[in-house]
């Protein structure tokens, strides 16, 4: 492949667009030489845009969703349109216009940041509409945010599930056992604070 090929890829944004910074791209073309960041790596993302509280349970929520890789480019099984570690569906189409607005990449953080901008990004412009690139509404922003003050992991993993992910098929035990398995794991290995007793610390 020649090296004004590879330049073209590698410049792309939007791996289900046809367009790019320097060209076009065949529409849905793999990006090569991605690295998949494990569990570790997600945590440390998570960490930047939420508090430490609330990460077991978006956690569980991603290891569902993910099938437990943790993979940004999972694609939904069985050929249905979700993308990515929280499944775009709907969402999907914002989240590439958001990417390709900000001449952001496809990331697991750029993933991690645009969900943490529809919970948390209450701003508007001097038009009055709301600058966040996905309108969640304001009680379910609220309601998210609650949960992640005062919430228990199943709490927290229920809500964000309900109000941000919205799945067709809930799966909500499964993603509350995921969250409290990560809950316990993230603690033993010191990835997030703890209490004398090794419990998450329920203020960080």
């Amino acid at each position: 492949m020649s090296p004004k090929i590879l330049g073209m890829f590698s410049d792309v944004i939007n791996p289900f667009s046809k367009k790019s910074i320097q060209g076009e791209v065949p529409f849905n073309m793999t990006m090569p030489q991605r690295d998949i960041p494990k569990y570790e790596e997600i945590v440390k993302l998570l960490k930047k845009h939420f508090p430490d509280r609330a990460i077991p349970a978006i956690l569980g929520n991603i290891d569902v969703e993910t099938d437990g890789t943790f993979d940004f480019t999972k694609q939904q099984n069985e050929g249905g349109p979700g993308y990515g570690l929280f499944q775009f569906d709907a969402q999907k189409e914002a989240y590439f216009e958001w990417l390709e607005g900000s001449a952001r990449r496809d990331s697991a953080d750029s993933q991690i940041q645009f969900a943490a901008d529809a919970i948390y990004n209450d701003e508007y412009n001097a038009e009055g509409i709301l600058t966040t690139a996905l309108d969640i509404g304001g009680p379910a922003r609220k309601a998210i945010r609650s949960s992640f003050k005062d919430g228990s992991t199943a709490d927290m993993t229920k809500m964000f599930s309900d109000k941000y992910e919205n799945p067709r098929v809930p799966n909500t035990e499964k993603r509350i056992k995921a969250a409290e398995k990560w809950e316990k794991t993230l603690g033993k290995k010191k990835l997030l604070p703890t209490d004398q007793k090794g419990m998450l610390s329920s203020d960080s």
